[in-house]
C-alpha cells in the first residue's frame, strides 16, 4: 500500500505531543540544581545526586498533561515517560517501547560535542554560557525561577508554548564545563525534536526500521534568488512589500512542515529560503495527500502562495546522513551538509505558462508593472496610477498600513532617515561563515581539550547542534547590530498636518496610505496621507527647516496655515498640481521614531540604510562588537562591512545593488607575518604584524581568570617548534596566539571596509574587485578595500589632517595638486620622487601649531592615497556639521 501524507494529519497531536517531549527531554539542565551538580566546588550533599535525577525532578510541572498518551503504529507511552526515557541507554533496552528509544537515538545523534570528558568545570556562582567563538555572557543565576514559570498547561497550543521555551532556554546550558558550553539548551533541543519529529513521521510513512540505530535523515531545501524577488525593488515600502512577500511564504511553509504535516523542523533560514530535517525517504516530495488529491511538492508550491511569479522546487540531499556514528567511531560520524546547500546559486524563474495567462486576460495594451516586471498593469485606476498591477498595488499600500498602525517608532520612508544634507548611507556586513558549516571546516580548529606533550589535541567535532549554533549566532549579532542602532543615532519627532484636501479637479482624489508631496515656496516635501484629514510629514525635520529657511523650532509655526499644493510623486503627471490642502492645522506628534531603516539581519548578512552622518559612528560600532565578541576567531571569520552613500532619491534599486556589490569582497587567505613575540597583557594578547596592524585577542574566558586555552588559535606556516600549544589539523598547524614568536608567518582570512559615493546611479558598477589583488579595478580608488582595522586610522588621520590644523580650502589643494601629480607621473607607492613631492607640499603647508609630529604617517597616507579617500569621507561625503560650523 502506498504510503499517505494524510496519515501525517491524522495523527498530527501524537506526532507534535512527541515533539514537545523531545524539546523538553533534557529540561532539567535548566536548573541551577543541575548547575550546584556539575560545579567544581559542588556541595557533598547536592541535590542532585544521582545521574537521573535531573531528569525527573521536574517532571510534576507537566501536572494533567504529564499522562497524555502517544499513540504511534499501535504502540503508545505516556508524555511523562517519554520525556524521562527517551535517552541513548534506551536504544539497546528492546523492551522499551520503539518510540522511547528513537528519542533515545535522536539524542545520540545529536550529541557528536561529547568528545571527552571536559575538564574545566565552572563554579556555582559563575557558569557561564559560550558562543561557540568562546565569548561568555554573563553568570547564570536563578534559571530554574524560568523553568517553573513555564505554561506546562498550555503544551497543545505549539507556537506560544515554543516562543515561552525559547525564552527560558536560550538562557540554560545545554553542558556547563568548558569548552563544551557553547551549546545553549534551546539549539540542543531544537536539534533533538527536529530528529525526533521527522524519525516518527517516516515509520508512519513507512518506513520499517526495527532498530533505532538505523535511523537517517535527509535535508529538504526551500531555496531562492533574493536579489532576483525584491533587488528591483524602486522604494522602500515596495521592498518591505516584496520581502514580506516572501516571508509570508516561507512561514506558511514552516507551519506546513512543522504543525499542519508534523513531518520535520526549519533548521536554518537566511534571505534565500529555507532548509527542514525530514524523513529519509527519497521520493517524499511525489508522496500524495489523498485528501488534497496533491503531491507533497504540489502542497508546497500552493502553500508558498508564489502564484507563478517565482516557482521553487524543493531539493533533497542525494544521500541520508546520521549524524553521530551509532558505534562511536568518530571517522563514520556523518554530519547535514547544510554548507553545501547554501554553497549553490539557487535559481527562481517566473512561471512563463502563468504570466502568459496574466497578459492574455490583461486588456487594451498596458504597460508592465512596475514592482514585480512580470505582471500586466491595472487593470483598476489604483495600480495604472502606481504603475503597478492591483495586486502588487494593494500589497504595497497594506505594508504603509501595518507601519501607521503598528511601527509608528519606525519609519519606511528613506527621506526621514537622512541627515541635514539630504544623505542616506546603505552599510552593509557580512560574516563569511561558510568554513565554519563544513564537516572538515573551522569547527575543528577549536579544541575540547589542549595539547599534550606530544602536541596531540583533542578537537571539536562538527555536530548538527554545533553548526547550528554557528548560525544561530552569527544571526543573534546581526539582530543586536540592528537592536544598537537606536544606541548611535539620536530619535526624531514627526509633524502631523490636519487638512482638507481641495483636489484641482473632479478626477483628483487622495489614496488613503500612501505617499504624495506637498509644496510650500517653492520647497516641496513628503507627506503620507493617514486618512480622513489626516497626512503626517515623512521628511527629516531639520533638512526641512534649512530648506524653508527656519529653525526647527519654527518649522511648525512656518508651515501651520498656510496652503500647501499637494502633488502625486507616482502618479503619471508629477509636475502638475492634483489639489491642495487648505488652512492646514499642525502638531507634533507625542511618539519619536528612530531615523534608521533595517533591511536584513540575516546569518550571514546585514543592511541597513542610516543618516550619513551617523554611518561611521554604526560602523566602528559593529566593528568594536566584532573584535569583542569574535576576536577569539578573526582570523578564521572574516567581517566585511561596506557604506554605500547616496542622495535620498538615488533609486533603491541602484543603492542596493552597490551594496551587494561590497559584500563581493575577496576572503582569500593572506599570510601575515608577526614582527614581535605575542606581547601577553593578561586578559588579552597583542600581535603585532610587519603590514603595521595591531591585533589585541581576548586569551582569557568571561570570569577573566580562565586561560582560554580552547578557541584563540592561529594556522602557522612551516611546523613551529618549541610550543605547547602547537597541535596538527586538517588544513596544517595551530598555535595559541600566546605562544606566537617573531617571525611566525601566520594565516589570516582579513576583515576589510569599503565606502562608495553614489553622485549617479551608474558609479555603482565602479564597486568591482579585482580576484587577485582584492582591490577596486578603478585606479584612483586602487587602495580600497581598506582592512577592517584602518577604521581607527581614518579616524586618527582625520584628526591630523583636519580644519583646526589647516584651512579647509587648503587641505583641498593639496590633496589636489597631489592626486593631479600622481595621475600626470603615473606614480607608484614606491616612486620616491613622488614621495619626496608628497613631502614638499605637506611640510610647505601653512599648519596652525606648526608641522604635526605625525607629519610622516600623513605622508605615507598621501601616497598611498589613503589620504585621498579620508578627505573624501569625511570632507566631501559626511560634511561633519561641527566642522562645517
Amino acid at each position: 500500500m502506498t504510503a499517505d501524507l494524510k496519515i501525517l494529519t491524522d495523527k498530527q497531536d501524537d506526532l507534535l505531543l512527541a515533539e514537545v517531549a523531545a524539546w523538553l527531554h533534557d529540561m532539567g539542565k535548566c536548573s541551577d540544581e543541575m548547575i550546584e551538580r556539575q560545579a567544581s566546588d559542588k556541595p557533598q550533599q547536592p541535590i542532585f545526586r544521582g545521574g537521573n535525577d535531573y531528569k525527573i525532578h521536574f517532571s510534576h510541572l507537566l501536572g494533567s498533561k504529564a499522562n497524555c498518551r502517544i499513540v504511534l503504529n499501535g504502540e503508545n507511552v505516556t508524555l511523562k515517560d517519554l520525556i524521562e526515557k527517551g535517552m541513548p541507554k534506551a536504544i539497546r533496552n528492546s523492551n522499551e517501547s520503539w518510540i522511547i528509544r528513537f528519542l533515545g537515538r535522536c539524542h545520540a545523534a545529536a550529541h557528536i560535542e561529547k568528545e571527552g570528558q571536559a575538564d574545566a568545570k565552572q563554579t556555582i556562582n559563575d557558569t557561564r554560557l559560550s558562543s561557540p567563538f568562546g565569548y561568555e555572557t554573563k553568570p547564570l543565576i536563578g534559571i530554574t525561577s524560568g523553568l517553573k514559570g513555564l505554561p506546562f498547561g498550555g503544551i497543545s497550543n505549539r507556537s506560544p508554548f515554543l516562543n515561552d521555551l525559547k525564552k527560558v532556554f536560550k538562557n540554560a546550558p545545554g553542558d556547563t564545563e568548558r569548552p563544551i558550553n557553547e551549546v545553549d539548551l534551546w539549539d540542543w533541543s531544537s536539534i533533538v525534536a527536529a530528529l525526533c519529529k521527522s524519525a516518527l513521521a517516516g515509520e508512519l510513512l513507512g518506513n520499517k526500521t526495527p532498530n533505532p540505530n538505523d535511523l537517517r535523515w535527509r535535508l529538504l531545501a526551500i531555496r531562492f534568488d533574493s536579489e532576483q524577488i525584491w533587488g528591483t525593488a524602486s522604494k522602500m515600502p515596495i521592498l518591505n512589500a516584496r520581502k514580506r512577500w516572501v516571508t509570508d511564504g516561507l512561514d506558511n511553509v514552516k507551519n506546513l512542515f512543522e504543525e499542519e504535516y508534523p513531518l520535520g523542523n526549519e533548521v536554518y533560514r537566511d534571505e534565500n529560503g529555507s532548509i527542514f530535517v525530514v524523513p529519509d525517504i527519497q521520493d517524499l516530495v511525489k508522496m500524495r495527500d489523498s485528501k488534497k488529491d496533491k503531491t507533497l511538492e504540489e502542497v508546497i508550491s500552493e502553500t508558498l502562495g508564489y502564484k507563478g511569479e517565482i516557482v521553487i522546487t524543493p531539493s533533497m540531499d542525494t544521500d541520508p546522513w546520521w549524524g553521530q556514528d551509532p558505534k562511536r567511531r568518530p571517522n563514520e560520524d556523518k554530519i547535514p551538509p547544510i554548507g553545501e546547500i547554501l554553497s549553490k546559486n539557487p535559481r527562481s524563474p517566473p512561471d512563463a505558462t502563468t504570466v502568459k495567462q496574466w497578459w492574455d486576460a490583461a486588456h487594451g495594451n498596458p504597460e508592465m508593472c512596475t514592482i514585480s516586471w512580470l505582471r500586466p498593469q491595472g487593470p483598476t485606476k489604483k495600480g495604472l496610477n502606481r504603475k503597478a498591477s492591483d495586486h502588487w498595488a494593494e500589497k504595497v499600500t497594506g505594508r504603509a498600513e501595518e507601519w501607521l498602525r503598528n511601527r509608528r517608532d519606525t519609519t519606511i520612508w528613506i527621506d526621514e532617515a537622512t541627515d541635514t544634507y539630504g544623505r542616506i548611507c546603505l552599510i552593509t556586513g557580512k560574516l563569511d561563515i561558510s568554513d565554519w558549516l563544513k564537516p572538515d571546516g573551522h569547527i575543528k580548529t577549536l579544541l575540547v581539550k589542549p595539547p599534550d606533550a606530544s602536541n596531540k589535541a583533542e578537537p571539536k567535532t562538527p555536530s548538527f547542534a554545533r553548526i547550528r549554533r554557528i548560525w544561530t549566532t552569527t544571526k543573534t549579532f546581526w539582530v543586536d547590530v540592528t537592536r544598537d542602532l537606536q544606541e548611535n543615532i539620536d530619535p526624531a519627532k514627526r509633524l502631523k498636518i490636519t487638512g482638507e484636501f481641495i483636489p484641482e479637479n473632479s478626477s483628483n482624489h487622495l489614496t488613503k496610505f500612501s505617499a504624495y508631496e506637498a509644496e510650500l515656496d517653492e520647497v516641496r516635501f513628503s507627506i503620507f496621507h493617514a486618512g480622513g484629514s489626516e497626512y503626517i510629514i515623512t521628511d527629516n525635520l531639520q533638512r526641512l527647516a534649512e530648506k524653508m529657511d527656519v529653525t526647527v523650532e519654527r518649522l511648525k509655526a512656518h508651515i501651520d496655515g498656510k496652503t500647501l499644493c499637494i502633488y502625486d510623486s507616482e502618479g503619471k503627471n508629477r509636475q502638475k498640481p492634483i489639489g491642495h490642502l487648505a488652512a492646514p492645522q499642525l502638531e507634533t506628534e507625542a511618539i519619536s521614531y528612530l531615523p534608521a531603516i533595517p533591511i536584513l539581519s540575516e546569518p550571514s548578512i546585514f543592511m541597513a540604510i542610516v543618516p550619513a552622518d551617523k554611518a561611521l559612528k554604526v560602523a566602528n560600532h559593529i566593528k568594536e562588537k566584532y573584535e569583542k565578541e569574535m576576536g577569539k576567531v578573526r582570523n578564521r571569520l572574516p567581517l566585511t562591512l561596506g557604506m554605500v552613500f547616496a542622495k535620498s532619491h538615488t533609486p533603491l534599486a541602484a543603492l542596493m545593488d552597490a551594496g551587494r556589490r561590497m559584500l563581493q569582497q575577496s576572503h582569500e587567505e593572506e599570510d601575515w607575518t608577526l614582527y614581535t613575540d605575542a606581547i601577553d597583557c593578561g586578559t588579552e594578547c597583542i600581535l603585532n604584524f610587519t603590514n603595521k596592524q595591531t591585533w589585541h585577542i581576548p586569551v582569557k574566558m568571561g570570569d577573566k581568570t580562565t586561560d582560554d586555552i580552547w578557541y584563540p588559535y592561529f594556522y602557522v606556516n612551516g611546523v613551529p617548534t618549541g610550543r605547547s600549544t602547537a597541535f596538527k589539523s586538517i588544513n596544517g598547524w595551530l598555535v595559541h596566539a600566546r605562544e606566537l614568536k617573531k617571525g611566525d608567518t601566520v594565516k589570516i582570512c582579513p576583515s576589510r571596509f569599503d565606502f562608495e559615493f553614489l553622485d549617479s546611479a551608474s558609479r555603482r558598477f565602479e564597486i568591482s574587485y579585482d580576484q587577485e589583488t582584492g582591490k577596486r579595478r578603478d585606479i584612483l580608488k586602487s587602495e580600497r578595500p581598506y582592512l577592517l582595522e584602518e577604521l581607527e586610522h581614518f579616524r586618527r588621520l582625520r584628526g591630523i589632517f583636519s580644519e583646526k590644523k589647516l584651512a579647509r580650502t587648503q587641505i583641498k589643494n593639496m590633496i589636489g595638486l597631489i592626486e593631479t601629480k600622481r595621475e600626470e607621473w603615473s606614480s607608484k607607492k614606491d616612486d620616491d620622487i613622488f614621495r619626496r613631492f608628497v613631502h614638499d607640499v605637506l611640510h610647505n603647508a601653512n599648519w596652525n601649531d606648526g608641522i604635526p609630529s605625525e607629519i610622516e604617517e600623513l605622508e605615507d597616507a598621501a601616497v598611498s592615497g589613503k589620504l585621498r579617500d579620508i578627505v573624501e569621507l569625511y570632507m566631501d561625503i559626511i560634511k561633519n556639521q561641527e566642522e562645517s560650523k
